[in-house]
């Protein structure tokens, strides 16, 4: 089947020693972060984020490596004006393309200090006399300065995802919001880990935010990397824990963190539908990313059970099922190594939730990861394997 691709998770992936030319002092900190943690546990791979040797986006976009070449030296990981050349010869019609070192901040100032002593060593000598939770925020804010310059590029093909950090003051996160709406920014990126504006997600205190996402039409997303007020850190903490995998979004993770990543995202998930989010805004758009999609089938059955177990509820009062408003404005990357084909087979009701991502130019992403996942999908049907690479994204991408 011949179609073009929509991508739902993207990334830009500038290396430490440049970020500072593009977010100033906040970058230049990050920068010295990923140079100690490559002095803690050296990466050789060409996805570590301390590669001083590159002088620029230099690399030349090859159809024959452009799906194996991964890191900073990627072609326009580094500059964005060079993605829409990378997005013809993939085969791709559009794309998110979230943040990576900002995410890394977020993680950084989130997480509480045994982690971030187990993560980077203890170190605290690059944040020049800020907090942890300072730096972050001011990271956070020169990166949605930097979103804010180019929002939407390549005739709207390109959708860079804005930032609207956790607070417990909601006029803290409206405020964010607001501004990133009113620049022009078709997608927001939200911390899955904590409860915003200091209540449950579906508290009506929070109906004017969410209000304002789907009048605008802005996807609202969730996406690995704020996992560390959800799950304490000692859950990781052992021995056999130390054959680390490296990634610019979560450095020095394990198998455990990997296994449990969706936990923070499940639990959002299902605040958002049994407390009647989608009920009250039946077009607020939701992506769920890299976070996997093993879980997906799983909550939209415990979801649906409970409202038989609770009939009082007011959750089994709503116009829909649980599945049913997930199927309608929930939308959930796979990871490329998953079998989504099984997923779409068992549970089939959910089939417009499943969108393909390639992850560029994250490792995770994998080799080839477009035909791998077409193989798995086209064997059921055209139907199917145009919702899973293009149509289902859509509702990401309005």
């Amino acid at each position: 089947m011949n179609l073009l691709a929509n991508d739902v998770d993207s990334h830009e992936m500038i290396p430490g020693h440049l970020l500072g030319d593009v977010l100033g002092k906040p970058g230049r900190i990050m920068g010295r972060i990923f140079e100690v943690a490559d002095e803690l546990r050296p990466d050789p791979t060409a996805t570590n984020m301390h590669q001083p040797a590159i002088v620029g986006d230099v690399k030349e976009v090859d159809p024959e490596d452009i799906w194996k070449v991964k890191g900073p030296s990627a072609p326009s990981a580094i500059d964005l004006d060079r993605r829409v050349e990378v997005l013809d010869v993939m085969g791709i019609e559009n794309q998110l393309v979230f943040p990576t070192t900002a995410i890394a901040a977020m993680m950084v100032g989130g997480m509480n200090d045994m982690a971030f002593e187990q993560r980077f060593g203890g170190d605290v000598s690059m944040f020049e006399g800020m907090s942890r939770w300072d730096f972050r925020t001011s990271f956070l804010s020169a990166y949605n300065d930097w979103v804010i310059g180019a929002p939407v590029q390549g005739d709207g093909r390109i959708r860079m995802v804005g930032i609207v950090p956790t607070s417990d003051s909601l006029d803290e996160m409206m405020a964010t919001a607001k501004r990133l709406v009113d620049a022009g920014v078709r997608a927001v990126y939200l911390q899955a880990d904590q409860p915003p504006g200091g209540v449950s997600p579906a508290h009506s205190s929070m109906d004017p935010f969410w209000r304002l996402l789907e009048e605008a039409d802005v996807a609202v997303t969730l996406h690995i990397g704020t996992e560390f007020a959800f799950l304490d850190p000692r859950w990781s903490f052992a021995e056999t824990f130390l054959d680390l995998f490296q990634s610019p979004e979560i450095p020095n993770t394990t198998i455990h963190m990997f296994a449990t990543v969706h936990m923070a995202v499940d639990n959002y998930l299902s605040t958002m539908v049994l407390g009647g989010v989608f009920e009250r805004f039946p077009r607020l758009r939701l992506g769920l990313l890299e976070v996997g999609a093993h879980w997906v089938g799983n909550a939209a059955r415990r979801m649906d059970m409970y409202l038989d177990v609770f009939p009082g509820a007011a959750a089994a009062k709503f116009s829909l099922k649980p599945s049913e408003f997930m199927a309608r404005n929930v939308r959930v990357s796979p990871f490329n190594f998953e079998p989504v084909d099984r997923y779409i087979l068992d549970d089939p009701n959910l089939t417009d939730v499943f969108c393909y991502s390639t992850d560029y130019p994250h490792v995770e992403g994998t080799k080839d990861s477009l035909n791998n996942m077409l193989a798995k999908v086209e064997p059921l049907g055209d139907d199917v394997t145009a919702k899973f690479f293009r149509t289902n994204a859509e509702w990401l991408l309005p």
